[in-house]
């Protein structure tokens, strides 16, 4: 068996689920058949391998919630933690990082959370191996989260389920949430300034972002600290142009494998439908090598 652990969106995947697809019984004795109270969320894995618009396959960890409570999203904000899935597939299988949808904005301007209400399927994208693959693979996940309502408590399941190899193409979302995708040409994202004192600038027409207000929310990056906090970040709306500029500061010395990218999503509009865009670039002027 192959086993990843991920706790980070990486990339993004525009999967789609079906509304009434089936899901697996958990195993943990923290879960059971249905949410409550005192166990406010259920996890499971959908039996199938979801195939993407644009090719790729996931493997779907799904969350529904007992209403008011919430999940976090890869940046939790001010307060809680990101759910974590360690992923078994059988040998040969290739495991990407967790992919989450658009978060909501939660809480008040005194303390600001990203996360979810509701439900929230984490995509995790999988490479198969070559040659012949058999009709259906068991996997399995232990899955670890924090939800919290007026108080917050930790959870966690052990998930198995008989996963069938034939990518489906359902039709139908599961919610209305997007998955970020990338930026269009017509927005340029750059960096700023030198050494240890960045400043990130995006900017493009008023009508290539879609849906007013504008936000920027940072992706947790080792080396990297927005000057403000976690955010959101609004951009500013100039005659037919959207602008933001972000300070931030960078610190070689507690990077993680190399120089570290800079990482976030701009969603635009209110709605957890409107578009949401990745941004991920690279320092311009740091040797690869530079730890």
């Amino acid at each position: 068996m192959l086993t990843v652990y991920g706790a980070s969106a990486a990339v993004g995947i525009a999967c789609i689920i079906l509304q009434d697809a089936p899901t697996s019984a958990p195993t943990s004795a923290t879960t059971s058949a249905t949410t409550s109270a005192t166990n406010p969320v259920l996890a499971s894995i959908i039996p199938f391998i979801v195939a993407a618009p644009d090719g790729a396959q996931c493997v779907v960890i799904r969350f529904k919630l007992e209403p008011h409570w919430h999940i976090y999203w890869s940046n939790a904000g001010d307060s809680g933690a990101t759910p974590t899935v360690q992923l078994s597939m059988p040998t040969g299988w290739t495991i990407g990082q967790p992919v989450f949808p658009r978060p909501q904005i939660l809480g008040d301007k005194k303390e600001r959370n990203y996360g979810y209400e509701n439900s929230m399927d984490l995509m995790i994208p999988v490479v198969a191996p070559a040659g012949d693959l058999a009709a259906s693979i068991s996997v399995s996940a232990k899955v670890d989260w924090f939800v919290c309502k007026i108080n917050c408590q930790m959870g966690q399941a052990t998930l198995t389920a008989q996963l069938t190899t034939e990518p489906k193409k359902p039709l139908v979302p599961l919610n209305p949430r997007v998955y970020p995708s990338k930026l269009p040409p017509s927005i340029r994202a750059t960096l700023e300034g030198t050494a240890n004192n960045r400043t990130l600038v995006f900017t493009g027409p008023t009508e290539s972002f879609g849906a007013l207000p504008v936000r920027f929310i940072p992706d947790p990056v080792a080396g990297v600290q927005f000057s403000d906090g976690t955010g959101p970040f609004l951009a500013v709306q100039t005659g037919k142009s959207v602008t933001a500029r972000i300070p931030l500061s960078i610190r070689l010395e507690d990077a993680v494998d190399g120089p570290p990218r800079i990482q976030g999503l701009i969603l635009t509009g209110e709605r957890e439908s409107d578009p949401a865009y990745r941004i991920d670039i690279a320092l311009p002027d740091v040797p690869v090598s530079a730890k």
